[in-house]
């Protein structure tokens, strides 16, 4: 019994240092948004004055010096653990993935942890809108 009650003691925290050890993601919209690991969804009807964003940030067990993101084919503006990406109209599939992480116990970590955004926005007509249909 009691080595039962170790091995399940040992297997939560193995399972909870994978799970905590991620990238997770949300499309911005005007609802509150919650990060989700791995893959997130959402989009909606933007005005001219809005922009959409995919949003990404690093889950580790330890606190976060720096992080190196690889964001291809997008702007992004990274700061830390999290990263914005600016997307338009359509629909927009977003990879990011953290290659290194250096920790501020001055240890550092070579990883391949990615997440993917699905983003789709779509134009809602407006002044600026009816301005660049010419009407």
């Amino acid at each position: 019994m009691k080595k039962t009650v170790l091995a399940l003691i040992g297997a939560t925290l193995f399972s909870g240092a994978a799970l905590a050890s991620s990238v997770s993601c949300y499309v911005d919209t005007r609802a509150y948004d919650e990060y989700r690991q791995g893959t997130c969804f959402g989009g909606e009807s933007l005005t001219h004055t809005r922009q959409g964003a995919a949003v990404f940030k690093v889950n580790t067990s330890k606190p976060v010096q720096s992080v190196e993101w690889d964001i291809s084919r997008y702007n992004a503006n990274c700061s830390g653990t999290t990263c914005i990406v600016r997307v338009g109209l359509g629909e927009h599939e977003v990879n990011a993935c953290v290659d290194k992480i250096y920790y501020k116990d001055f240890t550092w970590a070579d990883v391949n942890w990615c997440a993917t955004a699905h983003a789709n926005y779509w134009g809602q007509g407006g002044p600026l809108a009816n301005e660049l249909l010419g009407q």
